[in-house]
């Protein structure tokens, strides 16, 4: 059943209540197995309204409490309440099948075969069996008052259906913005009372479903559904493509919103317009015009829901051409996945994290990200392991949508270097990036494969947009250089692939130099496998507490490094683990803070590097 909600409850509740009044007092009995009756009505709508299983629900209540509040003459009997669910269910399943197709189509494709299978052959099967009759008797005689109820079923699942839907298309008509309305909401709340509001201690934690999500983008006039995106997923580097791919979108003449969690610096971070971050006025002022409607919601949003809500009423009201959307954790059930079909789905390197809400196989994580797929569109994945290929190739298949892998073989004649990375890429010759990690070379393939894609479909991109955009990139905590003497590396990397993919850009570009690493980790994370990918390579631990409820202490970390066999020093805060870590590597050392994206803006502030 589709996630439950108080608002589904209690139109579950009413259907049933209509199939009990329906059932008992507006039907005409014509023989002692023969009735005419339209009970089946509400059962069919909840199947198709809210699933099989919410259909098999409403069928088998309303014939149950129908029976105990209302008795007749004789015992209940449970085979016909099995057929009453049969409805529901085989109404469930079929509209899913419809869903995109024509009212018409829809109430025929699930009304006749929903009475076919319940009311004509299972029912008949049960009176058969309580009448003593055979079942082609009972069939032969029922077949004609259940065609006759039939076709007065589809009629009225047909014109429920229709007024649902026109109801629905009013909610989720796209509108424009409208500037007067974000002035008039921008005096409501300033920028400490949106942020209060925003991270309000109830709505922390993570609970995946698109339900609160979508009902309060339907409260403020759905603004997603003027806008397209390239949605983007992927356990790492989904950060580095999207400010890639957006970057070289806004070096192609278009206005580019982006979304990206976490931010580093200042939560505004997270919404940008052409590089340029929500205001603190536009926040507090969207803000403002959004609270009500979701301190109205029976189920209230998490902050990641209410965060992404804000960010698409951001971009409407920037009139952005495009959105690029990063997917906050896994796919199918993340709040950015209330959209429909993007321009383009990117689905970038799979590995193990998250497995507590995603689980713990790569063909878990795989399905979960799979879950941006949508029905008729393109699909850009890394070409990466069989495993997680088979459950991408499925999903296409599954909604109609056509697949393309990244082919790595393109990129050549890689040349590192701590101000920029150069390689080539057939056919467009040599390219620059901003992003410096030897790892990037893979992202930008991503990044600038999206790109012909989107030509195809219209998007102008030179071959000028796409260098120039790669040139020009920037993004904080990917393998960024903060300060020389030491030099001193950030990088968000914080799963063990990740972590792996820094510890080969440090091998590349110190190979003779041992690295001190600046460590504080999530202590959900898997913390011995990201011990075992950079321990080889380091000359001394600091820890450090990220500023984030799940992080590890700094000295339990320090404990587990010394158990590894590895040297580490306990700080009790980033900036003194800063200067001990800078300490340690003297003046001509390497310095690497690493392990969360959480502590990254407590480095650079140590540092005294002002954002942007």
């Amino acid at each position: 059943m589709r996630q439950i909600t108080p608002k589904r409850l209690s139109l579950m509740a009413m259907l049933i209540a209509l199939q009990i009044v329906l059932s008992k007092f507006l039907m005409l009995q014509l023989t002692g197995s023969i009735r005419l009756s339209i009970d089946s009505v509400p059962i069919i709508l909840a199947g198709i309204w809210f699933g099989p299983v919410a259909g098999g629900i409403v069928g088998m209540l309303g014939d149950l409490l129908g029976t105990v509040l209302f008795p007749t003459a004789g015992a209940y009997y449970p085979l016909l309440t099995v057929a009453f669910m049969l409805n529901g269910v085989v109404a469930g399943l079929l509209s899913r099948a419809v869903r995109k197709r024509p009212v018409a189509v829809r109430a025929i494709a699930c009304v006749v075969p929903a009475e076919l299978a319940g009311s004509l052959l299972f029912k008949s099967f049960a009176l058969g069996l309580l009448n003593g009759l055979p079942f082609f008797t009972m069939v032969g005689m029922r077949v004609l008052p259940v065609a006759a109820v039939m076709l007065v079923d589809t009629l009225l699942v047909g014109l429920l259906d229709k007024l649902l839907g026109d109801m629905a298309k009013r909610e989720h008509a796209p509108r424009k913005a409208d500037p007067a309305n974000a002035l008039s909401n921008s005096r409501s709340m300033n920028y400490a009372e949106a942020l209060d509001y925003i991270h309000h201690v109830t709505w922390r934690g993570s609970r995946l479903g698109l339900e609160r999500t979508n009902e309060l983008l339907s409260r403020i006039g759905n603004p997603h559904r003027a806008l397209k995106f390239v949605h983007i997923a992927g356990t790492n580097g989904k950060g580095s493509t999207a400010a890639m791919l957006a970057k070289v979108l806004s070096s192609a003449g278009y206005r580019v919103g982006l979304y990206t969690s976490p931010f580093i610096n200042r939560f505004n971070e997270r919404m940008q317009v052409d590089g340029v971050s929500i205001s603190d006025d536009e926040l507090a002022g969207i803000t403002s015009y959004i609270r009500p409607h979701a301190d109205k919601m029976a189920d209230h949003p998490t902050e990641f829901e209410l965060i992404s809500v804000v960010a698409f009423e951001f971009f409407l009201r920037h009139n952005v051409d495009i959105v690029v959307l990063e997917v906050g954790m896994g796919g199918e059930l993340d709040s950015t996945n209330a959209i429909d079909t993007p321009e383009l789905a990117i689905i970038t390197n799979i590995g193990l994290d998250h497995t507590r809400e995603l689980g713990p196989t790569i063909t878990d994580i795989a399905r979960a990200k799979a879950g941006i797929i949508k029905p008729g569109g393109d699909v850009l994945i890394y070409d990466q392991n069989g495993e997680a290929d088979a459950v991408f190739q499925e999903a296409c298949k599954t909604n109609g949508a056509k697949l393309h892998i990244v082919d790595f073989s393109r990129i050549g004649d890689i040349s590192l270097s701590l101000s920029a990375l150069r390689f080539t890429f057939s056919p467009y010759g040599e390219f620059v990036c901003g992003l410096v990690g030897s790892y990037q070379t893979r992202n930008a393939a991503v990044a600038i494969t999206a790109a012909e894609l989107l030509r195809v479909k219209g998007w102008n991109i030179s071959d000028n947009a796409l260098k120039t955009g790669l040139a020009t990139v920037h993004w904080p905590a990917r393998f960024e250089i903060l300060r020389e003497n030491p030099v001193f590396i950030a990088d968000g990397g914080h799963n063990p692939q990740g972590v792996s993919a820094v510890a080969e850009s440090l091998k590349l570009h110190f190979p003779d130099k041992k690295i001190t690493f600046l460590l504080g980790i999530m202590a959900d994370k898997d913390i011995p496998h990201m011990i075992d990918r950079i321990g080889p390579i380091s000359g001394g631990f600091i820890t450090v507490t990220p500023n984030n409820p799940r992080a590890m202490q700094a000295d339990a970390l320090a404990e587990l490094l010394s158990k590894h066999g590895f040297a580490a020093t306990p700080c009790d805060s980033v900036a003194s683990g800063v200067d001990a870590a800078i300490k340690l590597a003297g003046a001509d050392g390497v310095v690497c803070a690493l392990g969360s994206l959480y502590m990254l803006g407590d480095v650079r502030a140590a540092l005294g590097i002002v954002p942007d």
